[in-house]
């Protein structure tokens, strides 16, 4: 006799953009574990193909609440969906635009229900949410069946909302076939890869304050940053390491006096890019910089650390349990010149430590982050949560 598969409907971004979130929706839809395992069933949440976009209330915002829901209900009427799966937004207006009502309605209609906070900072962006919106968050918390993140110490992050024991940790992760070790592009000595959005919350203004320092004492040295610039900050407004709030900084100002100075040379803008393009980038780089703020665990920076790059991170969100200074890279504190530029002359000043490093976080993420691993985990959640 054949088992049926659960009806598990999984609500999320694909790409694109081709960012964290909508690579690892995607991931996941493709899992042969979970499909295996699972009738999964996907309604697609984002319309807007452009991150400087994202969160802008407008009126294709409104709209597109309209049909969202329609889309649900219809979702939910027709099928007997026995699990929901749906990545939380950290923000005010997220949670009154879709979250509160996405997952009442689901539960409405007697699915569990699954969170997944793919972030550090929705617990820091709580506590200035309007009174009334707090207690409606909270109440619709309190129904989450399962709320995964990305790190053990974010445990705490739905408290007192959702217990402890419904908490479950699920890390990033990476297809280590696509993203190889062995091909054939030249790495091009001093070429310092960054990969995000270009504002103040992944540290790109840091960045830019520390170019003329380090490129008088390493002249050859230049900073590649992928991503798109864009004002204000829509979801990261606090340093998830120190809990201070960030000062906004003009990226456009910045990048503008970059360009007015005789350092260049040093930098360029390789806006957003994928595919092979970023393959290629991400094979000729010899040094990969995180210098985010908060994150929950950075997709590309597993990336750079699949294909065997030594890296240079920030200790927020997973890094800080998963990756160790001086073996996977150099770390620093969010905001930290003085220490982002100490991180940067130890990797640059040793090539037999920056070939080591990079061998050791192949093997990392090879035996640790695989998508192979990570759909099993996620496969033991899911089973879990339905068997509560």
């Amino acid at each position: 006799m054949t088992n049926i598969k659960p009806n598990i409907l999984f609500i999320g971004p694909t790409p694109p953009p081709y960012s964290g979130p909508e690579l690892s929706m995607q991931q996941f839809l493709e899992s042969e574990t979970l499909n295996e395992t699972f009738n999964i069933l996907f309604l697609k949440t984002n319309f807007r193909n452009d991150n400087t976009k994202k969160g802008k209330l407008d009126l294709s915002m409104v709209s597109n609440f309209f049909i969202f829901f329609s889309k649900l209900l219809k979702l939910l009427i027709s099928n007997k969906i026995q699990c929901v799966y749906y990545p939380i937004t950290p923000t005010q207006i997220g949670w009154i635009g879709r979250d509160v009502w996405t997952i009442l309605l689901s539960k409405l209609f007697g699915a569990k229900v699954i969170i997944h906070l793919r972030g550090s900072h929705f617990k820091l962006n709580f506590n200035q949410f309007n009174t009334i919106v707090k207690r409606l968050v909270g109440f619709s918390l309190k129904k989450v069946d399962c709320a995964i993140v990305q790190a053990k110490y974010l445990n705490d992050q739905f408290s007192p909302y959702i217990d402890a024991s419904k908490v479950s940790v699920l890390y990033q992760a990476m297809d280590v076939k696509e993203y190889s070790n062995t091909y054939e592009t030249e790495v091009e000595k001093g070429k310092i890869l960054v990969m995000g959005h270009m504002t103040k919350a992944k540290g790109y203004t840091d960045i830019l304050k520390i170019i003329p320092e380090l490129c008088q004492e390493f002249p050859y040295i230049k900073f590649y940053f992928a991503g798109n610039i864009r004002k204000g900050e829509r979801g990261v407004f606090y340093n998830q390491y120190t809990g201070e709030k960030i000062n906004y900084e003009d990226p456009f100002e910045a990048e503008k006096e970059i360009l007015n100075s005789v350092y260049k040379q040093n930098y360029e803008n390789l806006g957003i890019i994928s595919g092979e393009h970023k393959m290629k980038h991400l094979q000729s780089a010899d040094i990969f910089l995180t210098a985010s703020y908060s994150e929950g665990f950075s997709r590309s920076l597993l990336e750079a650390m699949a294909i065997g790059k030594p890296v240079v991170f920030t200790p927020v969100g997973a890094h800080r349990e998963v990756f160790e200074d001086g073996v996977n890279g150099f770390k620093f504190i969010p905001g930290d010149l003085e220490g982002l530029k100490t991180a940067l002359k130890k990797i640059l000043e040793d090539s037999n430590k920056r070939f080591s490093i990079g061998q050791t976080n192949r093997d990392n993420v090879v035996s640790n982050f695989s998508i192979e691993k990570i759909s099993n985990d996620f496969k033991s959640i899911i089973l879990s949560t339905l068997a509560s």
